[in-house]
């Protein structure tokens, strides 16, 4: 073999090695960002797990002092969800080399301000009559199926506590799950997990739906709500790619849900 040729045969294989690095590289990245079924369905589930214990700790001991359930769950919230949630998004932010907890976010498109708020105010619609339809079904799961918890754990509603109690849980519902509850949530659920959810392909937004609702373990009343009007938000997110959608839509149905049980209890 003459010279020319093997420097033309050891050219070739450069220009060869050169375009296939960048792609095995980007290929790379992308198995790196994206999670095993299992761990998909440990991470979704497992904070659950952890505000359902303190809820079943926190709502007997405020109970005592005359503070509805609800509010042994608000607070398992705040001293339980919303640190937990961090600190595992911080573990990930490390472990990435990431310079801020947002910077995980997988789903960083953005919407037109007209559109994302329209979706948004359509989804919030959609959520409500959802709500207000699936009200019977989910009385009839809690008395046929949910029985056996303590009568304190499907409580929907203040009936026998007194204005001042009711009040202060109002007040804490909206600032905690109007702004930083959702916020915190989203980011972690659809900016970090969802995000992560190619294994599940064109399913992962149902995935997501349902593993978040069943994340909801102190709330086992209201699974079949929150699957089926979640369920068009998680796929106009997962569509859209714009975490804003999901946070903004998510603090709105809190926002209104507080502000509907503030004009209920001045009735």
């Amino acid at each position: 073999m003459g010279i020319a040729l093997k420097i033309e045969l050891i050219f070739k294989i450069y220009k060869m090695t050169t375009v296939i690095t960048p792609i095995r590289k980007t290929e790379i990245a992308k198995k790196s960002n994206e999670l095993s079924k299992i761990k998909t369905v440990i991470f979704h589930l497992y904070p659950g797990i952890f505000i359902t214990l303190g809820f079943i700790v926190l709502a007997p001991f405020f109970m005592r002092y005359g503070f509805p359930p609800q509010f042994g769950s608000l607070i398992a919230i705040a001293v339980v969800a919303v640190p937990l949630l961090l600190l595992h998004l911080r573990s990930v932010k490390k472990q990435g080399g990431k310079d801020r907890i947002t910077d995980i976010n997988g789903l960083t498109n953005k919407l037109p301000a007209s559109r994302l708020i329209l979706y948004s105010l359509g989804l919030v619609v959609f959520a409500f009559v959802i709500w207000g339809a699936t009200q019977p079904l989910d009385a009839i799961i809690t008395k046929k199926k949910l029985s056996w918890l303590p009568s304190w754990y499907t409580v929907q509603d203040f009936s026998g506590y007194t204005k001042d109690k009711i009040m202060i849980t109002l007040i804490l519902n909206l600032t905690l799950n109007g702004f930083l509850a959702p916020y915190v949530e989203e980011l972690y659920f659809r900016g970090y997990l969802l995000a992560r959810m190619q294994s599940f392909g064109k399913y992962a937004f149902a995935v997501n739906t349902i593993l978040f609702s069943l994340y909801h373990l102190w709330q086992p009343y209201v699974y079949l709500t929150l699957i089926l009007s979640l369920m068009p938000m998680m796929w106009l997110v997962w569509k859209t790619k714009d975490l804003r959608l999901a946070i903004l839509t998510h603090s709105l149905l809190n926002l209104v849900g507080a502000l509907l049980a503030f004009g209920l209890l001045n009735k």
